[in-house]
């Protein structure tokens, strides 16, 4: 998990389309995903850990997620964040627990458990309430990403979510892109190809 976390850090972003089962409506949206990897020694690690009554001391760190509008800039809101901290099994690394302060279809703190199959696709499941939830998330490249998702209501009512994933570049890769394609003009220029 702390590899997959690592390998999702950046902006990333989503286009998603949601299907309600019950009432045949979809809905399709664009956002950006902001995820922020941290290591065990964050604060959010004990204040999580200490919440839902599990030992600090085997969480591995986590991650900050944040859900923007890519159309506006706006501040960052706690409305549309959460924070996940990853409990590893200790006999097997391709799986554990998900700690989050506040999960995404009801908003309470949640334990969620996790395994990797062999192919590199993460599989988590969630147990509310109410309902669970199940999401599926794998690389296709290091810069794209696939997600989907279903739950199922008690009551029989489920809604599914696809979501394609692209990654943002930073302003320093933006930079750097600039600077390449400043440096070829100028070794073309000076080679006299137009």
């Amino acid at each position: 998990m702390e590899d997959f976390l690592h390998a999702s850090r950046g902006t990333w972003m989503t286009r998603r389309a949601v299907h309600h089962l019950d009432h045949q409506d979809d809905e399709f949206a664009d956002s950006n995903l902001i995820i922020e990897p941290f290591n065990g020694s964050d604060p959010a690690v004990a204040t999580i850990c200490t919440n839902l009554g599990i030992n600090a001391a085997e969480a591995q760190g986590g991650a900050r997620f944040w859900w923007e509008s890519n159309l506006k800039q706006s501040a960052r809101s706690d409305d549309h964040a959460a924070v996940l901290i990853d409990v590893p099994s200790a006999t097997n690394p391709r799986e554990g627990f998900l700690l989050r302060d506040k999960g995404y279809v009801e908003k309470q703190s949640v334990v969620s458990t996790y395994t990797f199959a062999d192919d590199g696709v993460l599989t988590i499941t969630t147990r509310y309430d109410t309902n669970v939830g199940i999401e599926r998330c794998w690389f296709v490249t290091d810069n794209l990403r696939m997600r989907v998702s279903s739950v199922q209501c008690l009551d029989g009512v489920s809604m599914t979510t696809y979501c394609t994933e692209f990654r943002c570049p930073s302003d320093s890769d933006l930079v750097a892109l600039r600077e390449q394609a400043m440096s070829l003009q100028n070794n073309l220029d000076q080679a006299g190809v137009k």
